[in-house]
């Protein structure tokens, strides 16, 4: 394989990792903000809950006040009545009395009526609890992977940035390194990679067929050929491609090892 494009598969799994390491620490905020969101909200059920409670509450001590009150007057009503010496008057304290007894009765239906609605809240009450602290739990647990992930990120995107660094000087130094060098990087601002894996004679990053020819040199392994030191192109996408020469007999090569494990989901 030609040594740059084995330099430039390596640059690339360090690329894409330096892609994954700082999403996630653009992700780990968001993380937190989306955490600490769903903990406000369950704040803000669970108090619109107790308002409720609280607001039955006293509406009852209301309603039972206002049947005593009621309750007073149809005694007193009923009094006036022993004493009452005409048929009108009686008929009056009895039309009193009724009003009174059927404001009594629509006070107790709407008690009950409360007292539902407070079993309903008291239910809430206790779901929005415990929603509240699962979403604490969830927070502190988020603040703390996303600490954990800010360092582990930061550290590790210094330790492979110098490895990238001494790796393009590395290609740099060779006779068209520089040349190969600003190719990737040109390819790889525009399509997000600059290589690609060829593939059961398909580029592996467009899906395209390579031609025939073009696949027998690029799978040709004879060292002496006029292709051996070639970087063949997609003729479709423009990636550079390389042959993982282990489909044909496993060996190890580690460039493209450490490749396909940066590009694992």
């Amino acid at each position: 394989m030609n040594a740059d494009l084995e330099h430039l598969i390596v640059l690339q799994s360090q690329d894409l990792e330096l892609r994954r390491l700082r999403q996630e620490l653009v992700d780990a905020p968001l993380r937190v903000t989306a955490a600490q969101t769903a903990r406000a909200k369950a704040e803000v059920a669970l108090a619109a809950a107790k308002t409720a409670l609280t607001k039955e509450e006293v509406l009852r001590r209301s309603q039972q006040t206002d049947v005593k009150d009621r309750q007073g007057k149809i005694a007193r009503l009923r009094k006036q009545m022993e004493t009452a010496t005409s048929a009108a008057q009686i008929t009056a304290l009895e039309h009193e009395i009724k009003f009174a007894e059927q404001t009594i009765s629509r006070l107790e239906d709407d008690e009950l009526a409360s007292m539902e609605r407070t079993d309903k809240f008291e239910a809430d009450k206790a779901t929005y609890t415990a929603l509240l602290e699962k979403t604490t739990a969830a927070l502190e647990a988020t603040r703390a992977d996303s600490a954990a992930i800010t360092q582990r990120n930061t550290t590790a995107i210094a330790a492979i940035e110098a490895e990238r660094k001494t790796l393009r000087a590395l290609i740099v130094t060779s006779e068209k390194g520089e040349a190969v060098l600003s190719n990737y990087d040109r390819i790889a601002k525009g399509k997000g990679t600059g290589i690609s894996e060829a593939i059961a004679h398909k580029c592996s990053a467009c899906q395209m067929m390579v031609r025939p020819q073009r696949w027998n040199d690029l799978t040709d392994r004879d060292p002496h050929s006029e292709h051996a030191n070639t970087i063949f192109t997609c003729e479709t996408c423009g990636r550079m491609l390389f042959y993982d020469p282990r489909r044909d007999a496993p060996t190890s090569t580690p460039a493209i090892d450490r490749l396909k494990s940066s590009m694992s989901p």
